[in-house]
């Protein structure tokens, strides 16, 4: 493929929710968007946030200009406010936090971030269906301008967002465009 691929939420399926697909990720996105394939946010539960800082210093990192929690919140669009109100304690350390705040933070990061490309390596087990909802609509509200690489073992969980399937044959990679006869043939 000579250029980049549109803004969207490409799926890619990972063998199992345990498996890390970064690496993966990695290769499509260098052989689908050579331009950019050296700028990406990472989106992950357990490594992708400095664990001796804070979940607010750590969002901090990704946000130039911004000094306060308030001035974050006044400055999100709804879909961003309502996963901002779960975290409670946002002073909290992410060595100490709970899986789901380290995703969050991980994933609010990467959504303000400058990044066109974002690469979420999804483990549905550790999330509940509550907040996989909340991110959908994040998903959704970024598209036009990024390019989301999703690697999920429960892939239906997100084709009502999604609007490509990243299939690797041998040592190429394929993207098909979503519809209602491709979805019946993957996962029926």
């Amino acid at each position: 493929m000579k250029k980049d691929l549109p803004s969207g939420l490409y799926l890619y399926r990972k063998n199992s929710h345990e498996h890390t697909a970064l690496k993966e990720m990695l290769q499509f996105m260098k052989t689908v968007s050579p331009s950019s394939a050296l700028s990406f946010s990472y989106v992950e539960a357990h490594d992708s946030l400095h664990p001796h800082l804070s979940l607010w210093e750590n969002l901090q990192l990704a946000l130039a200009g911004v000094s306060s929690w308030k001035e974050l919140y006044q400055g999100l669009i709804p879909e961003q406010q309502a996963l901002l109100n779960l975290l409670k304690e946002p002073y909290k350390k992410v060595k100490d936090a709970e899986v789901w705040e380290k995703f969050i933070v991980s994933f609010l990061k990467a959504v303000l971030g400058p990044s066109k490309n974002i690469l979420i390596d999804m483990n549905e087990e550790l999330i509940s269906p509550f907040l996989i909802e909340g991110l959908k609509k994040m998903v959704l509200s970024c598209m036009d301008t990024k390019r989301v690489y999703l690697a999920s073992a429960n892939m239906p969980v997100w084709l009502d967002c999604a609007h490509s399937i990243v299939k690797r044959i041998e040592y190429k990679f394929e993207v098909e465009p979503l519809d209602p006869v491709i979805i019946k043939t993957h996962f029926t």
